[in-house]
């Protein structure tokens, strides 16, 4: 942190040097306007925002001798880094059409506007300043809290498939997330102006994301590997017994998190031990069991998340 002192200039203003640092930083030189925003009783400074033609990006992938698999990791980081245009290109591109045709297809609003046999243009019109994470936090909420609730019935409702479609609808709106949150945390003022948060707020929402995200992996697959236990009837109760517990954690996790109360989330910390206790007696059935191992890591995985979601709300102000 740097101080510098208030000069009085002229009759109705006041000035203070800016640090070089952050002018080298911003790519700023002697004579470019500086943006200044109120934020309470703070002051944000920013560069002049661009006009929107400047700031759209493009990238082109090369798929060739590539996996599907790397290429959707290029795809999705090109995604998440705000490129507008995204190009696929390669001589291999016939061959893998409709893998990266999913790939596309999994980004929220990006299109494939040109296809031809090696070259594919995907493109998305999204206005970012008006993506609210707040609303994206909220949609991943109430998709995992679905996929929660079937995980309860498991064994009376095999709801697997929908529970995997559901899953990757988290996936598409985290993805969607942690762009706009990199986003505006590139454009602090529009963050203000239009949503009222400051980079911490943009930090709290990122983390909140990131667990939700992961806690809906682990009910997928946890429900992946449990249909498939053979369990006596009181051993199921046990499981069950879990999956409620989980259930009811997430939810007044959830709770403490939109009404930021610090008191609630603390308190649900202590249910951890109490589930973790619950894990272990399950997990002294593991040689007994084929597949309970696998179930009880996704359920300590799941446990975790869920109590790290919590720390948010009592380890960010």
């Amino acid at each position: 942190m740097e101080y510098r002192k208030l000069i009085s200039f002229g009759k109705n203003s006041f000035v203070i040097s800016i640090p070089k640092t952050w002018v080298v930083q911003n790519k700023l030189v002697k004579g470019d306007v500086v943006c200044v925003t109120e934020a309470d009783t703070n002051l944000v400074l920013s560069k002049k925002e661009m006009d929107k033609d400047e700031i759209e990006k493009e990238i082109t992938i090369i798929v060739d001798k590539k996996s599907v698999v790397y290429i959707a990791r290029e795809v999705v980081s090109a995604y998440i880094l705000n490129h507008r245009k995204i190009v696929l290109k390669g001589n291999e591109l016939k061959t893998k059409i409709r893998d990266l045709q999913n790939i596309i297809q999994n980004m929220i609003a990006l299109e494939i506007m040109e296809q031809t046999s090696d070259s594919m243009v995907a493109k998305d019109f999204l206005n970012m300043d008006k993506v609210s994470i707040t609303e994206l936090i909220r949609k991943m909420d109430v998709v995992t809290r679905i996929m929660l609730k079937d995980l309860t019935t498991i064994f009376q409702e095999d709801n697997y498939e929908n529970m995997n479609d559901r899953d990757r609808d988290v996936n598409r709106l985290y993805f969607l997330l942690y762009r706009s949150v990199l986003y505006n945390l590139d454009n602090p003022s529009k963050a203000i102006k239009n949503f009222h948060l400051k980079a911490i707020d943009l930090l709290r929402m990122k983390f909140a994301g990131f667990h939700i995200e992961a806690i809906a992996d682990e009910v997928r697959r946890t429900a992946r590997f449990a249909r498939a236990l053979k369990l006596t009837a009181e051993k199921r109760k046990e499981v069950e017994n879990i999956f409620n517990k989980l259930n009811n954690l997430y939810l007044e996790t959830l709770k403490a998190y939109y009404n930021q109360d610090t008191t609630l989330a603390l308190k649900l910390s202590d249910e951890k031990q109490s589930i973790d206790l619950d894990i272990e007696k399950l997990e002294k059935d593991i040689m007994k069991v084929d597949g309970l191992a696998k179930v009880t890591t996704r359920l300590n995985r799941m446990v975790s998340s869920i109590h790290n979601l919590g720390r948010v709300v009592y380890t960010l102000p």
